[in-house]
């Protein structure tokens, strides 16, 4: 990508698309014109600050220097998300949302349904996508309880979110709108992002 992606913009047509026409980023700037940009570290505070108690951002050390607040630092450097989730819950102590902040395109709709289907006596509440027999889990709720049996899969080796999560009872949450979940990894996959 050539830039954290974190700091990658998005224009508020984008916004707009996402009901978040003349939202306030994390600086409390108010976006409201289609020359105004959002990176996608203000877009993902904007949308979970409604539903959390706080926003936390999951960093790697190389992240250090973008001087984001209230960050955790991921205690197992280029381990991929198991590692960032797992360091995320032992910092909190507490159940946590995950949103990854390149998928731009997640409304703060789909976050209230994900809530709204919450089952606490699960491991986790994940998006899934029947089409693909896959799970979403960057956008998805961890719950605390789950910390050990993570700790332990991830000790003995697993990095893979989807055997994680195929191996485990967790609560399905439809997927009705599969754009949502684009997923930004590339300047392409930026330049492509369009309004459907």
């Amino acid at each position: 990508m050539g830039k954290d992606k974190s700091q990658l913009t998005v224009s508020s047509s984008i916004l707009r698309h996402n009901s978040l026409s003349a939202a306030t980023s994390a600086e409390g700037r108010t976006v409201h014109n289609d020359r105004e940009q959002m990176t996608f570290t203000e877009l993902a505070h904007s949308k979970l600050k409604c539903y959390v108690d706080v926003v936390y951002y999951s960093i790697n050390k190389n992240q250090e220097n973008l001087s984001l607040e209230n960050t955790i630092l991921d205690e197992h450097d280029e381990e991929g998300p198991v590692s960032g989730i797992i360091s995320a819950l032992r910092a909190t102590q507490k159940s946590i949302v995950v949103l990854g902040v390149d998928m731009p395109l997640v409304t703060k709709q789909s976050i209230k349904n994900l809530i709204k289907h919450r089952n606490c006596d699960l491991l986790t509440t994940t998006y899934y996508n029947a089409n693909s027999n896959k799970w979403e889990p960057m956008l998805s709720i961890w719950e605390i309880e789950t910390l050990p049996c993570l700790e332990e899969y991830f000790d003995n080796g697993g990095r893979s979110i989807q055997t994680f999560l195929n191996q485990f009872g967790n609560q399905r949450v439809e997927i009705t709108n599969e754009h949502e979940f684009t997923n930004v990894n590339t300047a392409e996959d930026l330049q492509n992002i369009s309004i459907k």
